[in-house]
């Protein structure tokens, strides 16, 4: 048998290695860096909570918290960003509040956090998608976690990988609830979405709709538009531009090893999309609006796009890539660089459109209409893609830097330019002595159109001289974006007729 004294030995040294592991006082202390570059790892970079609420409810998720390093840390601080007014509650290691101090936490070792959430799908405030995020602060040193909850008062696409393929091939969305898409939402090759007259839909951060060789229908009504935008429905996002817009991440070998790049892409991505349609639509506060790239047979545009608002996009409202567009009485309207570009060629008749940017948000480079008709490959040659068969009619590209000496808002890159004018009874910006004029046919080139109201971003034509008559012919539309009839013989330019 062991003597109580051995028994007291043995006894002590389980208590000290115990508290060794724990906090580490009294039988020898744990010695903790003070090293700001030390960090830690997670789990998850989002947690998202994707149960739909029913009434009032919670679920709770994990977050594996990590440290990597062969020295222990002290957390400073593990908290919720909007404290006690968070929607999420945290329990760290059993420690329940919206934030923990001084946490200690092993070499190579980890820690819990027990994360709940409470939605009130009730409250018409709250936002779709509600969102919070875990503050890690180490030595100086802070990170993040996001949290996301989806709250039941709509209907939920997508998800945490970064592509989602539509649940049915033929697919349509009614305006009985908001439609919110989180992640990128794809509609298959051969498959079809349609969007039914009145239908709102909210687009979380880095996310939208992807049209791969299929078709998109998205059918509004005027007074009923369809209403693409973010997710954030509080009063400060209400015109906060770069809300939404497909981001996809690339990783690429460099001489300096592994880098990262996210690149930007539509918001409504049609890639390859198959007589895609979109009528009575608006598009705003996003990254870039629509992209349409290489599509299109000369039997059938890719995309026929009518009595349409695109604006407040950080970077385009449209960005046309080789693609084939018909288009009219559309709204193109402050963006960060430009409202529409026409790149790599293409076959686009628009007719009665507005392209004009007044973007106040900084300092704008680019002018509000471009057009190029070549690229680069990737062996370095310069590649042609011709605009023959196009024609802009009718229309006005405008925007605040026509004022500037050396700033037109309407540049084109044209190496090899059509053989006729297609750019008809347009009023256009340009002063660049080199602009190949003999794309343009009877169009004013330096006239400022007397809009409305600027300020309230009012673009009718105020007033009735014959400077912004526009030619009636053959690309006659009967009715402008308002749904008023156009002067039989003498339409105007732009989207808006003017009514006296």
């Amino acid at each position: 048998m062991m003597s109580k004294s051995i028994h007291l030995t043995l006894a002590a040294l389980i208590g000290c290695a115990f508290t060794a592991l724990v906090m580490s006082s009294g039988c020898g202390k744990v010695s903790y860096s003070e090293d700001s570059s030390l960090t830690l790892e997670f789990s998850a970079d989002t947690v998202l909570f994707d149960t739909v609420f029913t009434t009032i409810g919670s679920v709770t998720l994990p977050l594996k918290v990590f440290n990597p390093n062969n020295s222990a840390v002290r957390i400073d601080a593990i908290e919720l960003s909007e404290g006690l007014d968070s929607p999420f509650r945290i329990n760290v290691d059993g420690a329940i509040g919206p934030s923990v101090t001084d946490w200690p936490i092993l070499a190579n070792d980890s820690l819990w956090i027990f994360i709940e959430v409470t939605v009130d799908p009730t409250q018409g405030s709250t936002p779709f998608v509600i969102e919070d995020y875990i503050r890690f602060v180490t030595n100086g040193n802070e990170q993040r976690v996001t949290l996301a909850a989806w709250g039941q008062n709509a209907r939920f696409h997508g998800g945490l990988d970064q592509i989602t393929i539509l649940p049915s091939c033929d697919e349509t969305w009614a305006a009985d609830l908001p439609h919110v898409i989180y992640g990128i939402v794809e509609v298959e090759p051969g498959c079809s979405l349609t969007i039914l007259p009145g239908t709102q839909v909210h687009v979380h951060n880095g996310g939208g709709l992807l049209v791969y060789q299929s078709t998109l229908n998205i059918a509004g009504q005027l007074g009923q538009e369809v209403v693409f935008q973010g997710d954030r429905l509080d009063e400060n996002y209400e015109d906060y531009a770069g809300q939404w817009g497909i981001e996809l991440d690339f990783e690429f070998e460099t001489e300096y090893g592994i880098e990262e790049v996210t690149a930007q892409r539509g918001g409504i991505w049609l890639r390859g999309g198959v007589e895609c349609e979109i009528r009575h639509a608006i598009l705003k506060n996003g990254t870039i609006g629509l992209q349409v790239d290489t599509a299109g047979t000369s039997d059938a545009a890719a995309l026929t796009i009518q009595n349409t608002q695109i604006y407040n996009m950080s970077a385009i409202g449209m960005l046309a890539q080789g693609a084939t567009i018909d288009g009219y009485n559309n709204l193109f309207y402050d963006c960060g660089q430009t409202t529409a570009a026409f790149t790599l060629g293409g076959i686009y008749q628009m007719d009665h459109c507005s392209f004009l940017n007044y973007w106040s948000e900084g300092v704008r480079q680019a002018p509000s209409v471009l057009m190029t008709d070549w690229y680069e490959d990737i062996n370095g040659q310069i590649q042609l893609r011709s605009f023959e068969g196009s024609a802009f009619n009718n229309c006005i590209f405008w925007g605040n830097n026509h004022s500037l000496t050396d700033f037109d808002e309407f540049v084109v890159s044209l190496l090899n330019p059509p053989t006729e004018p297609f750019i008809r009874h347009t009023a256009v910006d340009v002063q660049d002595v080199d602009f190949p004029l003999s794309i343009l046919e009877d169009c004013t080139v330096d006239d400022a159109p007397p809009f409305n109201s600027i300020t309230s971003r009012d673009f009718h034509i105020e007033s009735n001289n014959a400077l912004w008559d526009g030619s009636f012919g053959q690309f006659s539309i009967p009715v402008d974006l308002d749904g008023n009839p156009r002067i039989i013989g003498n339409p105007d330019k732009g989207c808006y007729e003017r009514q006296f």
